[in-house]
C-alpha cells in the first residue's frame, strides 16, 4: 500500500492519502458487491481492482477461487476518450457547456 506521497511533506501526503483511502473504501459507487450461488463465477481485471473477500458468505456449498492474468496489451490512457460521465449519459448542463456539447 502506498505509504506517502514523493514531494510532500508527512503531514500533507497523510491527510491527502487518508482521504483517498476514505474514497476508495467507503464509496459504494465503486464498489461491487458479488453474491455466491452454486455455479457462478467472477473475473475481475487485477491491473485496475482491489478484491476484498467479505465474511459474510454462509458456506454451505464449497467455493473455488482460481486466479488469472491476461496477457494482454499495456494499458493506455486515451485522452480523447469520453470521461466515465459522459459515457454514462451523466453529465450536467453545467458540464455539457463547459464541453461544448
Amino acid at each position: 500500500m502506498t505509504d506517502h506521497i514523493v514531494g510532500l511533506d508527512k503531514a500533507e501526503s497523510d491527510v491527502i492519502l487518508n482521504y483517498l483511502y476514505d474514497v476508495y473504501e467507503k464509496n459504494v459507487d465503486i464498489q461491487l458487491r458479488f453474491k455466491w450461488t452454486p455455479g457462478t463465477s467472477a473475473l475481475w481485471d487485477n491491473r485496475i481492482t482491489i478484491h476484498n473477500a467479505s465474511w459474510d458468505y454462509a458456506g454451505k456449498h464449497p467455493r473455488h477461487g482460481t486466479r488469472v492474468t491476461s496477457l494482454a496489451e499495456v494499458p493506455y490512457f486515451d485522452a480523447s476518450a469520453p470521461t466515465r460521465r459522459q459515457a454514462l449519459g451523466l453529465l450536467d448542463d453545467e458540464e455539457k457547456k463547459e464541453l461544448g456539447i
